[in-house]
């Protein structure tokens, strides 16, 4: 009578798996029958079932399932929860069953299936993207890399190396402000030369967010070391040693940048205010200049050396008013005017360039009156306070 009992309840355990494994089944013919709904109530019921939970195939049809409930819009994050499937399918796959036989039974169907199912990450990716929505374009991209190293997946195809969807996980983390993941990725862009300047100069806009200032050189100084032809990447790497005041440094990439580029007006305007900053009139003004020569509407270098001038004439002043001897005195105020005339033409081309700029009308302002050029100071008076 003890055996019979014990053989019931063996029967009935059997039964009891056989059942929940038979919803498996049940949700692939609903499936197949386009009866998205009620697929989805079985294969969740197995999910959650003990008897069926650590089933690999429960997991390759949850996969299945929720992939067309995203397909049919029906699941914004069905192929995110699908891929997390297919990993649990191989968790157990590679684990067997509790007596720890069957261990890889279902690796080449899960296999053929990843190969079908990476198309379907990308696309969900690249369509997340579009809409915005990008921590599922992360997690889809993110997704589709695991899925080219996994041994289930490498073992049909072969590894797989796609660099577009490195950068493009990247960029959908940029732009959801995901930094670390972001991080990861455009550094691998980088190893991989993929996507060339471009990704140097986001992952400084990250580090610029982040105020990273650290990191801002670094990556700037690995970024010119890669791409020493890219002239963006060191207008930034020398801005960087401009704001932070690393004089030599700016001075010694911008020498390098003339050097490959000796006709760009940007560089020899970067060294004349570094030079500017210094205190070197000379060198300053000589690159001011050269700046011009190549682009004689260059608004800051016009600026700058109408302001340099300015600045010098202030100073001739100050000693021709220090002057007890009244000859003496004349002299120097000369000269002071003389330098003070020299500023006028630049503050008047710089406002041709840009004729709402306060800063330059103030500065002719002064300069008109000084020199009694009074129709050009009521004009730029009466534009001032229309300002």
């Amino acid at each position: 009578m003890k055996k019979t009992i014990l053989f019931l309840a063996a029967v009935l355990t059997l039964s009891v798996a056989v059942a929940q494994k038979g919803k498996v089944t049940t949700a692939t013919t609903l499936l197949e029958q386009g009866d998205l709904d009620k697929a989805k109530e079985a294969i969740d019921l197995a999910m959650e079932h003990e008897k069926s939970n650590t089933w690999p195939k429960t997991y390759i049809v949850a996969a299945n399932v929720y992939n067309k409930l995203y397909q049919k819009g029906k699941d914004d994050k069905g192929v995110v929860k699908a891929f997390e499937f297919y990993q649990k399918a191989i968790e157990l796959d590679k684990k067997g069953n509790d007596k720890g036989k069957r261990v890889g039974k279902y690796k080449k169907e899960i296999g053929q299936a990843l190969i079908l199912f990476s198309n379907e990450l990308t696309n969900a990716g690249v369509e997340a993207f579009n809409k915005n929505d990008f921590e599922t374009a992360v997690s889809a991209f993110d997704g589709l890399l695991k899925l080219n190293k996994n041994e289930y997946m490498v073992e049909i195809q072969g590894e797989k190396v796609d660099t577009a969807i490195i950068f493009n996980a990247a960029v959908a983390a940029y732009n959801g402000k995901n930094w670390p993941v972001a991080e990861k990725y455009f550094d691998q862009s980088v190893d991989l030369k993929y996507g060339d300047g471009d990704v140097i100069l986001l992952m400084h806009q990250m580090y610029v967010e982040q105020g990273d200032s650290a990191k801002m050189g670094a990556n700037l100084m690995r970024g010119f070391e890669t791409y020493p032809d890219d002239n963006r990447i060191l207008t930034q790497l020398i801005n960087f040693y401009l704001e932070t005041k690393q004089n030599d440094k700016a001075l010694d990439y911008l020498n390098k940048a003339i050097e490959s580029d000796d006709t760009n007006p940007s560089f020899y305007y970067a060294r004349g205010v570094l030079y500017d900053s210094s205190k070197n009139f000379e060198e300053a003004m000589k690159n001011y200049e050269k700046a011009l020569e190549y682009d004689s509407e260059y608004f800051n270098a016009l600026y700058n050396v109408g302001v340099m001038y300015f600045n010098k004439a202030v100073e001739e002043m100050n000693l021709a008013n220090a002057e007890t001897d009244f000859k003496k005195f004349e002299a120097k105020k000369k000269v002071a005017e003389d330098t003070f005339k020299q500023a006028l033409p630049y503050f008047e081309k710089a406002l041709e360039v840009n004729p709402e700029d306060v800063a330059v009308m103030e500065s002719l302002k002064t300069l008109y009156y000084r020199f009694e050029m009074m129709d050009k100071y009521k004009a730029i008076d009466e534009k001032l306070k229309g300002n």
